[in-house]
């Protein structure tokens, strides 16, 4: 257990690198992307190409951790991203948008 919350704290660190002209805590703050409850970001509204560009980023390099996270534990990478997506929003500041079980957009 102590593997898996020292790789999900350097999966938090990974994301949080800029991954274009944009970066993801800027995106988040402005309301353009949001956590959503798979472990991954996604666009809360209005897509455009350098969001498109940041979302795949972003969500490539969480998919590797995932997977990484996962072979080492010997646990399947969707439990993985469910353990994620909760720390995830619980890091989200005020305003920032999530997704619920459900799967609809909240704000924080």
């Amino acid at each position: 257990m102590k593997k898996l919350m020292t790789s999900l704290f350097a999966l938090a660190l990974l994301v949080a690198l800029p991954a274009s002209a944009i970066t993801l805590k800027e995106a988040q703050s402005q309301g353009l992307v949001g956590e959503a409850n798979s472990g991954y970001i996604a666009i809360v509204d209005q897509s455009s190409p350098e969001l498109e560009q940041l979302v795949a980023g972003v969500n490539a390099k969480r998919k590797r951790a995932y997977a990484d996270i996962a072979k080492r534990n010997n646990i399947d990478i969707s439990q993985v991203a469910a353990r994620a997506a909760e720390k995830l929003e619980a890091r989200l500041g005020k305003g920032e948008y999530y997704q619920d079980n459900l799967g609809r957009w909240k704000q924080k």
